[in-house]
């Protein structure tokens, strides 16, 4: 059974996980009580989706995992099969 790679969800180009700096930058703002609660709201709901497409990379990648691993024990299996009734001969 051959698998369809499956391309992950597109995802924004902006990610405020990737930038360190803009991370310091939220947190000094945040701590310093510079950020209005609608601003705080909308920052909140884009962490949660950003948290919700990582976790969907992820279970992308495991079950990727998963399979190659199912595919690398069936060769395995395979060839110790093989093995056996070579040396049975």
């Amino acid at each position: 059974m051959k698998t369809q790679k499956t391309e992950p969800a597109r995802m924004p180009e902006y990610r405020i996980s990737e930038s360190e700096s803009m991370q310091y930058k939220l947190l000094y703002q945040i701590r310093m009580g510079n950020m209005s609660t609608s601003e705080l709201d909308k920052l909140q709901f884009l962490c949660i989706n950003e948290l919700q497409q990582l976790r969907g990379e992820l279970d992308t990648m495991l079950q990727e995992l998963r399979d190659m691993n199912k595919q690398m024990q069936g060769k395995n299996d395979d060839h110790t099969e093989k093995e056996k009734v070579s040396i049975a001969a």
